[in-house]
């Protein structure tokens, strides 16, 4: 019985992963330029076990999560009219840079505004990072300005990419490094609703609790099994 506890344990958590997932997902309906998550699973090593009729059962030693994928599509516009409010058509994310990390992240979220220093004054995200052009340089508010310097980049690979937080990602050597997209769709007084569609959350709960709920009962099996085992001893 003891591979039954281990076989519904790691359906447990498993799931609980799931419901985690799903749960940021929901909680970021309105996270502009975000895009949802989806565990993607695996199963454990299996067993051939003789059944005495000459034949063989596979037993399964249950399931673990593989890896946590990202859905890029296209989120829907939303019409703001604020001048510093930027949407990318297609595919391309926006660079950011942190000031005292010196640290590069993309993402998709073009709520941008203005950061003063001194004198001069840069596009920046909501947290204060510059925003880049396609240059990696820092974007001055001036006479100069134009919308037409914002960088957008590409990946050869967009779902090896590393969450870093705030809604933006880091490169890695699975995604590759950044690449310059040559005349990039921006649209400018639009900003990208989340891409999360409730209804599919919404059944891929429904999908994980019920799966929780039967892993729970099958323990609860396994233990009054075991418990009757022990009784006949």
């Amino acid at each position: 019985m003891i591979r039954g506890f281990y076989t519904a344990a790691s359906g447990l958590v498993s799931q609980q992963n799931n419901m985690d997932v799903i749960a940021n997902n929901v909680a970021n309906i309105s996270t502009t330029g975000f895009k949802p998550q989806q565990v993607a699973f695996s199963s454990l090593l299996q067993e051939n076990i003789n059944s005495g009729s000459g034949k063989t059962i596979n037993v399964g030693h249950g399931i673990k999560p593989e890896k946590v994928s990202m859905d890029f599509t296209q989120g829907e516009l939303k019409k703001t009219d604020m001048p510093y409010d930027f949407a990318i058509l297609g595919d391309g994310f926006f660079a950011v840079e942190n000031e005292k990390e010196k640290i590069t992240t993309y993402t998709r979220d073009g709520s941008f505004g203005v950061r003063t220093e001194g004198q001069r004054s840069y596009l920046a995200d909501s947290s204060g990072n510059y925003v880049l052009d396609s240059s990696n340089r820092k974007i001055e508010i001036g006479e100069k300005y134009d919308y037409k310097q914002i960088g957008v980049f590409k990946f050869k690979n967009p779902y090896g990419l590393k969450l870093s937080g705030g809604n933006r990602y880091s490169a890695t050597e699975a995604s590759g490094k950044a690449e310059n997209v040559k005349n990039p769709e921006i649209k400018v007084g639009y900003l990208e609703n989340s891409a999360v569609q409730i209804a599919e959350e919404m059944v891929r709960m429904i999908e994980a609790s019920k799966s929780f709920s039967f892993g729970s009962k099958v323990i609860q099996a396994a233990d009054e099994m075991e418990r009757v085992i022990n009784q006949l001893r």
